[in-house]
């Protein structure tokens, strides 16, 4: 990947002397220090340089290629790619696979002839890339764009859109003074994909943190497990997450899978911070850029100008689980020589009174020193009215203090326009955030608090889809799937199977009254429905008459099962599935009739560890009811991850189970037990 990056030369196919083929040769020349050859049959010259008839033309070699050309030249112009030794080509043309049948053939076309001669293909249909810090500049946005993009910063954009990227990149530069290292723009991904460039920009130096906007994931296991062992944060905003889930009749888990639902779980095992729209994408990551190390929960000090404002951020601070910090003495005895005599200091604390005192800025440096070497305080979040006086803080001495003593400062800024741009330039330049919602402000905080690099997870485990086996569906009756998993270590009840009434009656005699008892039929997994699922059978009476009921619907096909009726406190769910995206993921969460009603169900690649099995029940929203509720005992956690562990590697040991549900899980005295299951295989079952 280091030759679309760092190219010794490039050829500019398609450049002109007008139009989009200018604006990339014009991009190319600001600061690429590189040889540039641009190729046009029309003309002898561009931008000062000999221009060539075609890519065989060149008389020296060229590691990369910007191709902007009309789609059915792709194939010819690549075939010569290939003859000149290029390295890489961006295809910034439109008219691939988005256009149709036609445009597919095309794409195919030019994949093929890449693959086959060892050129790596970045696009179509997209804007290129863009290297702030080194100048290098290769794309086709209009220079009323790329003349404002001049701050470089350590925060990557990948984004899959085009002409989106430019747009938002103008926006990031102009309007909110955030600078950038890399923006790179994928298009159609025919080949190069966010994997691709993750991988790149988890080793670029001048890269602290990604940020990505993706429609699509092309390699979703790979991707998470480059998310997993990535030392710079990722954020991701995913679009596409409609309601287009997946649907399967004998499977709960894939029915409650979903396609927003098992993506957004997927990235949260690997670490990944979400996004829900494009600026909350760049503050999360600004936040990140500049405070990668939040502790968790910290404790904040709250320096404002209003009262109003400083009750707002407190209710903000516990809504989102951060803590408001309770002032030492010290602290308290010097604000209170800054402060009138008949105002106690607090925190929030209100500055409004002191400022009239002695002056806004004053008040607020004084105030910032006393506030940040209180050793009860984490972080300092200040209110700052901004544009109003002449003399504004001293950011770069603010944000030296503030590595002193290892407290990160954020801002909520409001104010006149021009102030409040020139006081997020400086704030930029020196790494303090600025936000302009307050609700936005504490969501990164809480985010940023979230992501310990020094607690990252274990590595997700690796998946080819080759590993799944293909065959014809065979769907397992409970009692045979219980055998299988009991025998991988999953807990599952006490049960025997019955013939006839006698030997359903001799059955629960072994096992005790009262108990349960189901009619199995071939290829049913769904008995409640047939109304074959009898609870409480507590005597002989009761159980003969249920168990003829059940032998006159099977009707000879089937047989009969009796089961240790066991009490639980509440019901969990637990599920296998193949996906065609993730590979083998694993599924758990409340059972019964919040598992339809309300989904609390989470997802996690398989297998897991004892680790991850016990961070994915963490990630379950009702902790309260695992944590024990009303007198029920709290779920054992490490017997519960303990099952998760067992599930996921019975199923990915044995690559012709296609799915797998546990429903219910009972808990019994905080014990996980499997009260019925259902395996569906695409092969004979180890």
């Amino acid at each position: 990947m280091d030759f679309f990056f760092n190219p010794r030369s490039v050829t500019v196919v398609g450049a002109s002397d007008k139009g989009p083929g200018s604006f990339l040769l014009g991009n190319l020349q600001r600061g690429y220090q590189g040889k540039v050859f641009p190729v046009n049959p029309n003309y002898q010259e561009l931008g000062g340089l000999p221009c060539y008839p075609s890519v065989d033309a060149i008389p020296e070699p060229v590691d990369l290629a910007l191709l902007l050309i009309p789609a059915t030249l792709a194939p010819e112009t690549l075939t010569a790619c290939v003859k000149r030794g290029v390295k890489g080509a961006i295809i910034q043309s439109a008219g691939f696979a988005e256009v149709g049948e036609k445009g597919r053939e095309l794409s195919h076309q030019a994949l093929e002839i890449a693959r086959q001669g060892g050129l790596r293909l970045w696009g179509p249909n997209c804007m290129g890339l863009v290297d702030v810090p080194n100048k290098r500049f290769f794309t086709l946005m209009q220079p009323a764009i790329t003349n404002v993009v001049n701050m470089p910063g350590s925060i990557s954009l990948v984004v899959q859109s085009g002409m989106l990227s430019a747009g938002f990149l103008a926006d990031l530069m102009s309007r909110h003074s955030i600078g950038v290292a890399k923006v790179c723009s994928l298009g159609n991904k025919l080949d190069v994909d966010e994997c691709d460039v993750l991988e790149f920009l988890m080793a670029d130096p001048e890269t602290k943190v990604v940020a990505m906007y993706l429609e699509s994931l092309k390699r979703g296991r790979r991707f998470i497990e480059l998310a997993s062992v990535s030392p710079k944060p990722v954020v991701v905003l995913k679009s596409g997450v409609s309601q287009a889930g997946a649907k399967a009749a004998l499977s709960h888990t894939a029915s409650l899978a979903g396609n927003a639902r098992l993506t957004s779980n997927m990235l949260a095992a690997a670490g990944v911070v979400q996004a829900n729209d494009f600026h909350q994408m760049m503050d999360m990551a600004l936040t990140l850029n500049s405070y990668p190390s939040l502790p968790e929960g910290g404790r904040a000090a709250v320096i404002t100008f209003s009262g109003g404002a400083g009750i707002l951020t407190c209710d903000l601070l516990e809504r989102y689980g951060l803590n408001l910090a309770e002032l030492s003495p010290a602290t308290k005895q010097g604000l209170a020589e800054i402060f009138p005599p008949w105002m106690p200091p607090e925190n929030p604390v209100d500055l409004f009174p002191a400022m009239a005192r002695m002056g806004r800025v004053v008040a607020l440096e004084k105030a910032c020193e006393i506030v940040m070497a209180d050793p009860e305080v984490d972080l300092v979040v200040f209110h700052h009215l901004i544009g109003v006086e002449p003399k504004e803080m001293d950011i770069a001495t603010l944000k030296q203090r503030s590595l002193e003593t290892g407290k990160p400062v954020v801002f909520w800024g409001l104010g006149l326009e021009q102030g409040v741009a020139a006081f997020r330039r400086q704030a930029h330049e020196n790494g303090v955030p600025v936000y302009g919602e307050l609700s936005r402000l504490v969501e990164c905080l809480a985010q940023a608090s979230r992501w310990q690099p020094e607690q990252m997870g274990e590595p997700i485990s690796g998946w080819t889809p080759e590993e799944a086996s293909q065959g014809e569906e065979t769907v397992y009756d409970e009692h045979e799937s219980k055998l299988m998993l009991g025998e991988a270590g999953v807990p599952v009840v006490e049960e025997k199977t019955a013939n006839d009434v006698a030997e359903a009656l001799t059955a629960a005699q072994e096992l005790g009254f009262p108990v349960v008892l189901k009619g199995l039929a071939p290829g049913v997994v769904h008995k409640t429905e047939m109304g074959m699922v009898r609870l409480n059978l507590d005597d002989e009476a009761k159980l003969k008459a249920a168990a003829r009921e059940f032998l006159d619907k099977l009707a000879g096909q089937g047989c009969l099962l009796v089961q240790r009726q066991a009490k639980g406190d509440f019901e969990l769910i637990v599920g296998f599935m193949r996906d065609a995206q993730f590979g083998p993921v694993i599924m758990v969460g409340l059972g019964g009739v919040l598992a339809e009603l309300e989904p609390d169900v989470v997802f996690a690649p398989a297998p897991l560890t004892q680790n991850q099995a016990l961070a994915l029940l963490g990630r379950i929203r009702n902790q309260k009811l695992l944590d024990g509720f009303r007198g029920m005992a709290p779920l054992d956690r490490e017997c519960m991850a303990g099952m998760l562990v067992s599930l996921g590697h019975l199923c990915t040991e044995d690559s012709s189970i296609k799915q797998v549900d546990l429903n219910p899980v009972l808990t019994c005295q905080g014990q996980p037990l499997a009260v019925d299951a259902s395996v569906v295989s695409t092969g004979p079952a180890v």
